[in-house]
């Protein structure tokens, strides 16, 4: 039998301690594993709530545009369409669209900004900005229709895109045609006829419209076809097409073709729609389907809801007609809607009866008809003449040439050179051939609204009656272009070539510089304030920016416009009178009056190089003074380009005072065109006895040009460094002189005239200023910097002055600041 078992050995401590920690381990170890999942959950419920709020956030923007808001698609449509929803990353400066391509998504901005730019007047310009939420494109989700502006990034964007693809294999068929309805009437927007009425009347009209299909080659719409409806293209292409130049109307483009192509958006019927006139076009379908939407005039009256309604939509519709006829008139064509709204209601609807002579060949008159409704004829000659003219049967090419002119087409103008000239004399004899309803325009109300506008750039040097007539005054005004900017929005930028100037007809303008890296307002423009004006002449940088402060109406005169309007003898007397606005960013004609301004414009040579040729070589003495007028030139300094410079800009203005050494090489990159003059051919304008002054203004603006150069003079006015140059002494120095010495005393400051100095010592000045500049030269003008304390031993020099040639100097005790302002 088994004895009695052994007592139980207890377990030494270090097992007891490793199983303690064993069992703390495999806790931790559960803990860690159920935290863990906990986290990868929290996470997991973290990202989904991020991944649900951007959904969330994401239907929002998307229920913000309107052909996908919940009046149209339904709420589970739209939480699919989000899904289809497309993230895209543009850095800035890209074109996300650009005008007149066609697309077939819409974007939502979802982080960033953009600028919306338009074609308005030949010109692209910025009309609107955009930031997170907004939408653009959204026609195109639809329909092939060309983008209507172009859409650039100003900042890294994200950007949510949703093609048509998607939203059509996603929403309806019901929702899609509600959406084609809002589609179409943003489309009404390209439509004058329409433009005008309330949004609820467009949702209904566009409701109304009736669906066509054409195959190609159908005709559409034939040219003597009284017009009984308007017509939207909403697929395919379409040709309108007239027998000849002959046919068209009188406000045709005389440059352009007789044939005009239309794609989705496009119309034809409108202008003759309230007054059933011939089409006056062929109209031809030219893809193999094309699909129509269209609507008679009674029918767009038959959406009214009442009679006070109906009668109200058709003064809207009349009202919208008359403005569009009366803007073919090419002095109203891009007049200022303000003005022009004074000017349309100056207008007044007069009927003539079957055979009335409307005016006769020679007659003076004093308005402009516009054909609403009807057909006249224009003959040449007397109207007792007209029974005595062949039939149509006549048959040589000079009777036929004989034979009046039918005019039948809405918007047809007469009699608009009463407009340019006061005493203006009918060219032809206008007769009724039928009962005609025409607007009569009051010469005067046009005239009064240009003489306003007159007024404004007759202040403009270039256009004021020193150099032009009112004649040709009132030509420039029929050629202002209108522009409305928002605030915030730079209408011209420092630094850009452009070829425009502006006139403020409302709204207020803030003019900013950048001064040593900081924006600085340095003044306001309010109304009838013009700038830009020398673009109009010169390729030159704008010397300013210009801001929107609130929201401003502006017009614009460009160089074309100028070229095209004048004649070239005038356009050359501009030219000199721009010569002289130049003069006064030159630092040695700035000072001169501006009759002696005036004569050395006149006395400028033209001066021709051709590309390569060498206007200025560094080292020789710099004997003429240019001014670039034509052409890109590039400065050279020991070999090294270092600047270029365009038209209006300036060569040698300093060198040329005394014939001082050129510091830079200066050659023509283009053919380049320069005005020139030395200082001699300047001191020969000077008459009997008045040489010493003109020698004592050009010293004055040479040395003012000099103290300019220093900070603490800069932005100061003519009167008080003219007080600064009162308190300075003028040393001359032979050459190897000391001007100062290292640790001597700064007690002036002092600015090199003439002649070459040379600096040595512990700490050199750094006398380079920009690029295009030649090294400044001012020394320890620190001293006279605001806040130097009187009291203690004045600074010591850092380095020694020495005249390495024969020298003047212009020397500036330190407390000259105090004695100025004494």
């Amino acid at each position: 039998a088994a004895g009695p078992l052994p007592p139980l050995q207890p377990k030494p401590p270090g097992l007891r301690a490793i199983g303690r920690l064993k069992d703390t381990v495999s806790q931790d170890s559960q803990r860690l594993v159920q935290r863990s999942k906990l986290m990868a959950d929290t996470n997991a419920n973290i990202q989904d709530m991020v991944a649900n709020m951007r959904q969330e956030l994401r239907g929002q923007f998307l229920g913000k545009v309107p052909l996908l808001s919940r009046n149209i698609v339904s709420e589970q449509e739209q939480f699919r369409l989000v899904g289809k929803l497309r993230p895209w990353t543009f850095q800035a400066g890209h074109d996300i669209i650009v005008e007149g391509e066609i697309g077939d998504r819409l974007y939502i901005i979802e982080r960033g900004t953009c600028e919306v730019r338009k074609t308005v007047n030949g010109r692209m310009t910025t009309v609107g900005l955009l930031a997170k939420g907004a939408f653009f494109g959204e026609i195109s989700a639809l329909y092939d229709i060309p983008r209507t502006a172009t859409v650039k990034t100003t900042s890294d964007v994200t950007a949510l895109s949703l093609a048509r693809h998607d939203l059509i294999s996603t929403i309806g068929e019901t929702e899609l045609e509600s959406m084609r309805v809002i589609a179409r009437t943003q489309v009404f927007s390209s439509i004058p006829l329409l433009v005008e009425l309330q949004s609820e009347q467009k949702v209904r009209i566009a409701e109304a419209l009736k669906k066509h299909t054409w195959h190609k080659g159908a005709i559409m719409a034939g040219e003597n076809h009284l017009t009984a409806r308007l017509y939207i293209v909403e697929q395919g292409h379409v040709r309108m097409h007239a027998r000849d130049k002959a046919s068209l109307p009188s406000f045709w483009p005389v440059d352009e073709k007789p044939i005009v192509d239309l794609g989705p958006g496009g119309f034809f019927g409108m202008r003759g729609l309230l007054y059933g006139a011939p089409v006056g076009f062929t109209i031809t379908a030219l893809s193999d389907e094309v699909r129509t939407l269209s609507i008679s005039h009674e029918e767009i009256l038959a959406t009214s809801q009442s009679a006070e309604e109906r009668s109200q939509m058709q003064e809207t519709l009349q009202q919208s007609m008359k403005g569009y006829l009366l803007r073919q008139i090419p002095q109203l064509k891009e007049m200022a809607e303000d003005n022009f709204r004074s000017v349309r209601n100056c207008s007044e609807e007069v009927s003539f009866k079957k055979w009335s002579v409307i005016f006769s060949k020679g007659q003076p008159i004093d308005a402009v008809y516009v054909l609403e409704r009807g057909t006249v004829i224009e003959h040449d000659g007397e109207a007792s003449a007209m029974c005595e003219l062949p039939g149509e049967d006549a048959g040589s090419a000079e009777v036929a040439q004989a034979r009046p002119i039918e005019r039948v087409t809405p918007g047809e103008y007469f009699g608009a050179g009463c407009l340019e000239e006061k005493n203006f004399k009918a060219p032809c004899t206008l007769v009724a051939l039928n009962d005609v309803d025409i607007l009569k325009l009051p010469q005067s109300a046009v005239w009064n609204v240009m003489h306003e506008e007159r007024r404004h750039i007759a202040r403009i040097p270039l256009l004021s009656a020193d150099v032009l007539g009112k004649a040709e005054q009132f030509m420039l005004v029929g050629k202002l272009k209108p522009w409305s900017f928002k605030a915030g929005h730079f209408i011209i930028r420092e630094g850009e070539i452009g070829d425009e100037l502006f006139v403020i007809e409302k709204g207020v303008c803030d003019a900013v510089k950048l001064i040593d890296g900081t924006e600085t307002v340095l003044s306001q423009l309010r109304k009838g304030a013009f700038f830009g004006e020398l673009a109009v002449m010169y390729d030159m940088p704008r010397t300013a920016s210009v801001r929107a402060a609130t929201d401003v109406t502006a017009v614009s005169l460009s160089r074309e416009d100028i070229l095209t309007a004048l004649s070239p003898e005038k356009v050359e007397k501009m030219r000199n009178m721009a010569r002289t606005q130049v003069f006064s960013q030159i630092p040695l004609l700035c000072c001169l009056d501006s009759g002696m301004k005036v004569k050395v414009a006149s006395k400028l040579t033209a001066m021709r190089y051709k590309p390569g040729a060498q206007i200025q070589v560094e080292g020789k003495p710099t004997t003429r003074f240019h001014i670039v007028e034509i052409g890109e030139v590039h400065y050279y300094r020991e070999g090294t380009e270092v600047a270029r410079k365009y038209a209006a800009g300036t060569i040698g203005e300093l060198g040329m005072m005394y014939q001082e050494p050129a510091y830079f090489t200066i050659v023509a990159v283009t053919e380049v065109k320069t005005l020139s003059i030395s200082v001699d051919e300047i001191l020969d304008l000077a008459g009997t006895g008045e040489r010493p002054a003109l020698i004592r203004a050009l010293v004055s603006c040479f040395r003012t040009s000099l103290l300019r150069q220093i900070p603490e003079f800069q932005g100061k006015d003519d009167n008080y460094i003219s007080h600064v140059l009162n308190h300075s002494e003028v040393v001359s120095y032979k050459a190897g002189d000391i001007i100062f010495e290292e640790g001597s005393p700064i007690l002036a400051a002092y600015v090199v005239e003439t002649g070459q100095v040379y600096a040595s010592g512990t700490e050199l000045p750094n006398i380079q200023l920009e690029a295009d500049r030649e090294p400044r030269r001012h020394y320890l003008a620190e001293c006279l910097l605001s806040g130097t304390k009187d009291g203690g031993p004045p600074p010591s020099a850092r380095y020694t002055l020495e005249a390495a040639s024969d020298a003047t100097v212009l020397r500036l005790p330190k407390a000259v600041r105090e004695l100025v302002i004494k």
